[in-house]
């Protein structure tokens, strides 16, 4: 796979939609599953099929995207041909730059770069694609972009309001929608495409000079020069995180043991940031159930179906149900909390009783006292 460039772009889904938790970091930094950023998914990925070359799209604000990427060591991504460069985000005459006008100003890294083929992908999209099976359809077919989709039955409508690949009567991609839950199966698009260097740079010029699209799905549609274009279906476990809500949900999803084992070993291991720290502690009284706690943690009250990161402190008689607590953060003697984000660093102090639901968990800002 050193055939292909990889670039990672995360401004599909605006980060208001996260109301605090996106405050200090990018959507794709966000901690997830105990240890880790939704970033090292989609990094892990990349790097267990042996794609060498990354281009991440950086948001805003940088810093820690600098302080947990870095130069990529932890995927093996410190090379000093190819390798990893984190590009900060383009602004246009003061305002943010959308995914075609990034691409574009960045377009001579494409030139220098001498791979043939490009992967973009949102990671967003947690899921464990097999790029290299994609890649061979795409020779094997001798297509010139391949858009990578789920076969989705939405009777429900969890996947409304998301974008869907229109198809003909054989299948072959015809343009872009919108799911209004018209149709019970959709082809859901799953925030990745693989297309050819050369057609791709096309694209960006012609969608520049005509100003039609600001992403590369709908350029891809409205680029006038002949191209074949086939569809790569999925049958991974997938999670789309786009607002506070579905990153309640995929986080949640972890405690499915299937999943979790799937997302976290199945076609490669998933890598991230090293940090020593000591095993967590399980005090007299204790109790534990459903959840994931991580390294560092020193637990006293009781857990129920939530997700602890390091260096929590669950202190005597405290309860926390349906919850997600972020690194450091503090849960005093007596406290009950559920359906609850903390982030970094929180402090709830004794006996204090925070109750969320589950479409509106209850958020704490990072670094809170709350007493």
């Amino acid at each position: 796979m050193q055939n292909i460039l990889a670039l990672i772009y995360s401004s599909e889904f605006d980060e208001k939609n996260y109301d605090t938790l996106c405050k200090y970091r990018p959507d794709y930094m966000l901690p997830f599953g105990c240890r880790y950023r939704v970033i090292d998914f989609t990094l892990s990925n990349i790097t267990n099929h042996n794609i060498s070359s990354v281009i991440l799209y950086g948001g805003e604000p940088l810093r820690s995207t600098l302080d947990h990427v870095g130069d990529g060591r932890n995927w093996e991504l410190n090379r000093r041909s190819g390798g990893l460069m984190i590009n900060p985000p383009v602004y246009l005459r003061s305002r943010l730059a959308n995914e075609i006008e990034t691409y574009y100003n960045t377009m001579k890294h494409f030139m220098r770069n001498k791979r043939e083929y490009v992967y973009i992908t949102n990671p967003m999209y947690i899921s464990k694609v097999n790029i290299s099976d994609a890649y061979e359809k795409m020779q094997d077919e001798n297509l010139d972009a391949l858009i990578f989709t789920q076969k989705k039955n939405d009777e429900y409508g969890y996947y409304l309001n998301r974008r869907i690949i229109n198809t003909d009567e054989n299948e072959n991609p015809v343009s872009v929608g919108i799911n209004l839950g018209l149709e019970e199966e959709i082809n859901l698009f799953t925030g990745s495409i693989l297309i050819k260097k050369d057609i791709f740079m096309d694209l960006l010029r012609y969608s520049i000079e005509k100003n039609n699209a600001t992403n590369v799905l709908d350029a891809l549609f409205k680029y006038p020069k002949k191209k074949s274009i086939g569809l790569y279906k999925s049958k991974e476990s997938l999670s789309v995180i786009m607002d506070t809500l579905t990153y309640f949900e995929a986080s949640f999803n972890l405690l499915d043991r299937d999943f979790f084992d799937e997302i976290f070993y199945e076609q490669g291991m998933v890598y991230t940031k090293s940090k020593d720290e000591p095993s967590t502690e399980y005090l007299k009284g204790s109790k534990v159930r459903n959840s994931l706690v991580a390294n560092g943690a020193i637990i006293e009250g009781e857990i129920e179906n939530s997700i602890i990161f390091r260096g929590v402190t669950v202190k005597k008689g405290a309860v926390i149900k349906n919850s997600i607590i972020f690194q450091n953060s503090e849960i005093g003697e007596g406290a009950i909390l559920n359906h609850v984000i903390t982030d970094k660093d929180t402090k709830v102090f004794e006996d204090v009783k925070l109750f969320g639901n589950r479409t509106h968990p209850y958020l704490t800002d990072k670094g809170e006292h709350i007493n």
